[in-house]
C-alpha cells in the first residue's frame, strides 16, 4: 500500500480543478455591484483556503469605485497601498513599452530580434534569424520551457538570459504555435534597454508609471518601500517566505505594485491605454493572435474579457478588464503556493468576477487548498511511520531472513527497494509533464518545486528517498558478502563432531 499513497495525492493535486456552480442571478441586482456581497465573497474564500491577505480594487466607468484590504500583510494590516509582486502581469508593462517604441518609429515589430540584439541566437541557427519581436510578444517564437534547461543565478542580467538561449531548442515551428515562454519577455526587456539607452525600470517610470500616477509601483527592487510579507504553504498552513527576485526577469515577472496603483493601470488599459499610446496602437495590443494572446494580455469572448495574471512563489495577481461592460477589477494576494495558483485563486477570482458583473457569486467551487494540504500532511505522517517500521525490520532480522534465500531471491530483495521509488518518480514526472505540457522541464520544474510546492516536494522525498537508502544498504550488505556468513548449525542426530 505504501507506494500508492503519494501517487493518489499527487494525482489528486493536479486533477483537482475549481469547477464553479452558479446560482441564478437575482433579477433585482442584475448589473449592479453589491459591495456587501463582494466583501462576503472575498472573506468567505479567504477563510475557506486560509489566505493571509488580499487587496482588491474595482473600476466602474471612469472611476475606481472600491478599494479595500483584507487580512494581514505580515506584521501589518493589508491595505490597497501595500506593495506586492505582480508576477507575469509585468509582461503587460513590457509589451506596452515595446508598443510605445513601435509607435515612435524606433522599433519594427516584424523585424528579427537580431536587428536589435545581434547576439540573440537559439540552438537552431536558421530559426535564430527568423524569430521576430512580434513572435516574442505573442509567445509564438517556437521556444518553450521544455526546450530550455538553464538555471540562471538570481543576479543574472537580461543580457545573460539572451545569451543562455543559445542552448534553447525549438519545440514548435517559428510563428505557428502559442507557447507561453517567460524568457521571451526577458529578451523584450533587453530590447527596450538597448533601444532607449535607459534601464528598463527608468524607462517604465518615465513613460508609464509617472503618467498614470502609479507612485508606489516600481521595476527597481531597490525602490521597494512597503512590501507585504509573502507566503507559501506547508501542508495547508500559510508559511512566510522571502520572495526570490530574479534580476534578469523583472520585465517578465517581478514588478512590484499595489491594488490602488493597479486600479489606475486597469482604468487606463480598459479604456484603450489612453494617454499612453494612440488608438491604433492600442488596437494592436488588444488584438488576439494564436492562443487568444495579444501583446501581454489574454483576449477572450471577442474582446469582452481581457485579462492577465501573475504567479510568484509567494504572491498572486489577477487583473480582469471588461471593456464592453466598462468595468474591471484587480486582485493582489500574498500567497503563492502552486496549488493556490490553480485552485484557491481560481475560486476567488470567479467569485469577485461574478459580483463585479452583477451576478450572484458561485455557490460551490470544489476543493479547498487547506483540505489538500491537510491530506498531504496525513500522508507524510503515514509514510514516516511505514518507513520507520521498514528500517526497524531492516536492522532487526532482514540479514538472517535473507541469507537463507537463493541468489536470485537476494537480488530481487535488493532490486525491489529501487523499483518502487523509481516507479513513483516516473509516475510523478509523467503527471507533471501531462499537466504542464510544453512548459514542463525536468530540471526547472523540480527546482521550482522546492519553493512553489514545498509540501509536495517533502512528500515526494518521504515517499521515495527512504526506499533508495534501504536499497543502497541492502546492496552493500550483499556486495560485501555479509549475507554469506551462515550461522553455525548443529550436526544431524547421531553424527560425531571431532575437535582438531
Amino acid at each position: 500500500m505504501k507506494p500508492c499513497l503519494p501517487l493518489i495525492f499527487i494525482l489528486s493535486l493536479f486533477i483537482a480543478t475549481a469547477t464553479p456552480s452558479f446560482a441564478p442571478p437575482a433579477a433585482a441586482q442584475a448589473g449592479q455591484i453589491d459591495f456587501a456581497v463582494l466583501d462576503s465573497a472575498v472573506e468567505s474564500q479567504m477563510s475557506r483556503h486560509g489566505l493571509p491577505g488580499v487587496a482588491l480594487a474595482v473600476v466602474n466607468g471612469d472611476e475606481v469605485v472600491y478599494l479595500k484590504g483584507y487580512g494581514t500583510a505580515g506584521a501589518q494590516e493589508m491595505t490597497p497601498q501595500t506593495q506586492m509582486f505582480i508576477g507575469s502581469q509585468s509582461k503587460s508593462f513590457t509589451a506596452l513599452a515595446i508598443a510605445q517604441l513601435y509607435e515612435q518609429g524606433r522599433l519594427d515589430l516584424k523585424a528579427p530580434v537580431q536587428a536589435y540584439l545581434p547576439d540573440f541566437k537559439v540552438a537552431d541557427e536558421e530559426a535564430s534569424a527568423r524569430i521576430t519581436v512580434n513572435h516574442l510578444l505573442h509567445h509564438t517564437s517556437g521556444l518553450s520551457e521544455s526546450g530550455y534547461s538553464v538555471l540562471l543565478p538570481d543576479n543574472a542580467t537580461c543580457q545573460d538570459a539572451v545569451s543562455s538561449l543559445a542552448q534553447a531548442h525549438l519545440t514548435a515551428p517559428v510563428g505557428q504555435k502559442f507557447q507561453y515562454f517567460n524568457v521571451g519577455y526577458d529578451v523584450l526587456t533587453c530590447i527596450t534597454e538597448t533601444i532607449t539607452g535607459q534601464r528598463y525600470a527608468d524607462y517604465l517610470q518615465q513613460y508609464v508609471l509617472d503618467p498614470l500616477g502609479m507612485s508606489h509601483t516600481t521595476a527597481d527592487p531597490a525602490q521597494i518601500e512597503n512590501l507585504s510579507s509573502g507566503y507559501t504553504r506547508l501542508f495547508g498552513f500559510a508559511v512566510p517566505m522571502k520572495q526570490p527576485v530574479r534580476d534578469f526577469e523583472i520585465g517578465a515577472g517581478y514588478i512590484v505594485s499595489t491594488a490602488q496603483d493597479m486600479a489606475r493601470y486597469a482604468l487606463a488599459m480598459k479604456s484603450g491605454a489612453v494617454g499612453l499610446v494612440q488608438p491604433a496602437t492600442a488596437q494592436a495590443i488588444f488584438t488576439p493572435g494564436l492562443g487568444a494572446y495579444g501583446m501581454g494580455w489574454h483576449i477572450v469572448d471577442g474582446g469582452a474579457k481581457v485579462f492577465h495574471g501573475g504567479a510568484n512563489e509567494t504572491f498572486h495577481t489577477e487583473v480582469n478588464l471588461y471593456p464592453k461592460r466598462d468595468r474591471a477589477f484587480v486582485l493582489l494576494v500574498n500567497e503563492g503556493h502552486q496549488v493556490d495558483h490553480f485552485v484557491s485563486m481560481g475560486q476567488l477570482t470567479s467569485s469577485v468576477e461574478a459580483v463585479v458583473l452583477g451576478r450572484t457569486p458561485p455557490v460551490s467551487q470544489g476543493w479547498s487548498v487547506r483540505w489538500i494540504g491537510w491530506g498531504a500532511g496525513i500522508l507524510v505522517l503515514g509514510l514516516v511511520v511505514l518507513h520507520t517500521r521498514s528500517f526497524y525490520v531492516l536492522f532487526n532480522g532482514w540479514i538472517e531472513r535473507t541469507r537463507r534465500l537463493s541468489p536470485l531471491r537476494k537480488a530481487w530483495e535488493v532490486a525491489f527497494s529501487f523499483l518502487i521509488p523509481t516507479a513513483i518518480l516516473i509516475f510523478i514526472i509523467s503527471q507533471l509533464k501531462a499537466f504542464y505540457g510544453y512548459r514542463f522541464n525536468l530540471l526547472t520544474t523540480f527546482t521550482y518545486m522546492r519553493l512553489g510546492l514545498p509540501d509536495v516536494f517533502v512528500l515526494m522525498l518521504i515517499g521515495t528517498l527512504p526506499d533508495y537508502i534501504q536499497g543502497v544498504i541492502k546492496f552493500i550488505w550483499v556486495a560485501t558478502g555479509k549475507l554469506n556468513h551462515m550461522p553455525f548449525a548443529p550436526p544431524p542426530a547421531g553424527e560425531v563432531v571431532l575437535n582438531s
